[in-house]
């Protein structure tokens, strides 16, 4: 597809909006749109109980995620959200009074919370301070100590927009025999992720941002290593192998990762990721990468030709979709911004502007032309 056959794709451009804030919410396609309203139909219209076309639609689902990522489908299942698919670990896990886990500070709350909770057996919890927006390797590597069992992160910063190298994490990780998590929501859909290439132990991802599928939807992969150390904290009826076998209560567990989904699927919100995932693989997952990083790139080298403090660093390796800079009036700006219809972020005393694939640089250069002016009182 070319970009213009990419943006036909996305109802919303014919209100003349500019929406360059994906790390928020992502628009729904016209695939996605299509995939609902055929199960809006089933269910209102049609059969109504769709049950056989939903769990062919979710396993679907499920083979085009793990392709996403570079991983096996039955490693992969379904929660509502990021924070619920880090609870699975963080409450899972046999935890041993005097165990640590390693954080990174400022970083969205989903990926602090879970572990946090952990306090309640006697762990004791180690935060990593970023180095403005960033997270120094060596930071972590002084960190770790021998009773460091869990290192948890996000892929990429919230705020910042700073991507972490999962490979040299990795490294720090196995030198300590410690588990690797990772929350990936604001990378999964902006850059490639290869779990063959660069494996982790858990993740977990809500579709509803970068990966612009709907909200209430997320993906976790639970490695081998990190299912056999996982004690199952929440169990549902169809967790287990035969759930159809009714009063078999001596069922064993799903041999893979469909143990972590316990009950009646959200299947109206898994059938719109499946359309989201239509939408990728028809554009192409390299290429919907490669014009992220583009925009990326583009924002980011004309942020600073304005003489913006962009705090999202310059290398590529080191971010992904999300560009960042200080604005005093972030909060004031925004609300003008969207008289304007033009939808960004204001986080902190920052604005985050976050493009996606089909977004382009005339765009990025009315909203950066538009934020200048403000800024000179216009």
């Amino acid at each position: 597809m070319t970009v213009e056959e990419i943006r036909q794709q996305f109802p919303y451009l014919e209100s003349g909006k500019m929406y360059l804030n994906h790390a928020a919410t992502g628009p729904w396609s016209r695939y996605v749109e299509a995939d609902v309203q055929a199960h809006i139909d089933g269910r209102a219209r049609g059969s109504i109980d769709v049950f056989m076309d939903t769990m062919r639609i979710i396993g679907e689902t499920r083979s085009m995620a793990a392709a996403m990522i570079g991983a096996d489908p039955a490693r992969l299942a379904f929660v509502q959200n990021t924070s619920e698919g880090l609870n699975v670990l963080a409450a899972g896990l046999d935890w041993k009074p005097g165990d640590r886990i390693l954080l990174i500070d400022r970083e969205f709350p989903s990926n602090v919370y879970p572990f946090l909770n952990t306090r309640r057996f006697g762990v004791e919890i180690d935060f990593v301070p970023q180095r403005d927006g960033r997270v120094d390797m060596e930071d972590v590597a002084r960190a770790m100590t021998s009773r460091t069992r869990l290192v948890a992160v996000s892929w990429v910063q919230f705020l910042s927009g700073f991507r972490i190298d999962l490979a040299v994490l990795r490294q720090i990780c196995d030198r300590f025999g410690a588990l690797l998590s990772v929350d990936a929501i604001q990378g999964i859909g902006a850059v490639r992720l290869d779990l063959q290439a660069t494996p982790v132990d858990f993740l977990s991802a809500g579709v509803q941002k970068w990966q612009l599928g709907p909200q209430g939807v997320a993906i976790i992969y639970v490695s081998a290593r990190a299912q056999e150390l996982i004690s199952q904290s929440h169990m549902g009826w169809i967790s287990v192998q035969n759930s159809w076998n009714f009063f078999d209560y001596d069922n064993p567990l799903q041999e893979d990762a469909r143990r972590y989904e316990n009950g009646t699927y959200n299947s109206i919100g898994i059938t719109g990721y499946h359309g989201a995932l239509r939408l990728f693989e028809a554009i192409g997952h390299d290429r919907v990468a490669q014009l992220v990083q583009a925009n990326a790139e583009h924002t980011c080298a004309r942020a600073r030709e304005y003489g913006f403090e962009v705090i999202t660093p310059e290398d590529t390796h080191s971010r992904a979709g999300i560009v960042t800079f200080r604005h005093e009036q972030a909060d004031e700006l925004q609300q003008h911004l969207m008289r304007k219809n033009i939808v960004v972020s204001a986080r902190v005393g920052h604005v985050r502007i976050s493009p996606h694939c089909y977004n382009t640089f005339d765009e990025i250069d009315a909203v950066l032309t538009e934020i200048r002016n403000f800024g000179n009182g216009g």
